[in-house]
């Protein structure tokens, strides 16, 4: 099988490492210099200490020659707001053009923006629930816990990709509604992250200060309320239990499910920073808030509700990214926030 993975970050490398790993052919699509340096040094994957370094291949033009044989799967690994962009490379690739279509994009909007371009049943919605951090320009950490989950647009099932995935060492689970898929990874993708950003704390902060937890709850729990409008039942991803997070949310006091989740959320990013304070404290013009919070806000008003925290969390973290805002408005201030 011939793979080609849009975006050579973190989850790009990772994604060719491992199919790499399986005997697949991976090819990623990456920016120049990035690409000169994955061709030379390779791929290295560090799972619980053990690191292989796998031959992984990178190119960065359209007409490259690597580009003539036709792919078979396309895993689209670039952040949210670049999705357009992955839409425009992969249209003008001609091996592509019968390719399965896999996102492991965190966020909402993603899989509407490929199935509109390309059709749904070409289109795979994914969930990858592995943490995984880039250590330098080629080495990837990643942690054993975690797998991915994945659910088809379409009609068609795609089951080769869970055959392909789970012998490239990625545990793998079908799932058969997308939506509910893609709404109970933003359940967790939303803990310990926009928060964290607009306050530039670390999620160990957030809970242990019970008013920055206290909008950290009513971000989780709008999102459980858009949901349950939609009529979305959670599910549970490989080792994180979204729907048991659902119902934690729902029925425990606050006090309690602070006490819960605190170890829970910093443990499961594999002591990654979350990505939105990563992004603010990088000087990043863009971050990915508005797939995450933005989409939360945005469906409540299609839904005939309000997601009021939510929407400030929006608003506050593209602020700041954008420069728009000064960081020290919110830096540390969960009482200004609240």
């Amino acid at each position: 099988m011939r793979g080609l993975i849009i975006g050579g970050g973190a989850i790009g490398q990772y994604m060719a490492a491992r199919l790499t790993q399986g005997g697949q052919e991976a090819v990623i699509m990456a920016r120049p210099t990035q690409a000169d340096t994955i061709n030379a040094n390779g791929v290295a994957l560090q799972v619980n200490g053990s690191m292989v370094r796998w031959p992984v291949r990178a190119i960065a033009e359209a007409n490259d020659t690597l580009l003539r044989d036709p792919f078979e799967l396309v895993i689209v690994a670039v952040k949210a707001y670049s999705t357009g962009e992955a839409v425009r490379t992969i249209s003008s690739i001609a091996a592509c053009s019968q390719a399965s279509i896999l996102t492991v994009q965190n966020g909402l909007g993603n899989e509407e923006e490929l199935a509109e371009a390309f059709g749904a049943d070409r289109v795979i919605a994914g969930a990858l629930t592995v943490a995984v951090d880039r250590l330098d320009a080629t080495t990837v950490a990643a942690t054993k816990k975690g797998g991915l989950c994945i659910s088809p647009v379409g009609r068609s099932a795609h089951n080769w990709v869970i055959a392909t995935m789970s012998s490239s060492g990625i545990p793998v689970r079908a799932i058969s509604s997308w939506r509910a898929l893609k709404w109970s990874k933003l359940c967790i993708n939303i803990l310990g992250n926009g928060v964290c950003a607009a306050l530039d704390w670390l999620p160990e902060q957030v809970y242990a200060n019970p008013l920055a937890f206290s909008i950290e709850h009513a971000c989780l729990r709008e999102t459980i309320a858009v949901m349950e409008k939609l009529e979305l039942t959670p599910v549970n991803l490989i080792d994180f239990p979204a729907a048991l997070l659902v119902r934690a949310a729902r029925l425990l006091p606050a006090p309690i499910l602070r006490t819960v989740l605190k170890r829970r959320v910093a443990s499961g990013r594999g002591g990654k920073l979350p990505s939105l304070l990563m992004d603010l404290r990088a000087g990043r013009p863009q971050t990915e808030v508005m797939a995450l919070n933005g989409a939360v806000a945005l469906n409540a008003v299609r839904a005939g509700i309000q997601a009021p925290a939510n929407a400030k969390i929006s608003s506050v973290v593209s602020a700041v990214a954008s420069g728009q805002t000064s960081w020290d408005d919110y830096r540390s201030q969960p009482s200004k926030l609240m």
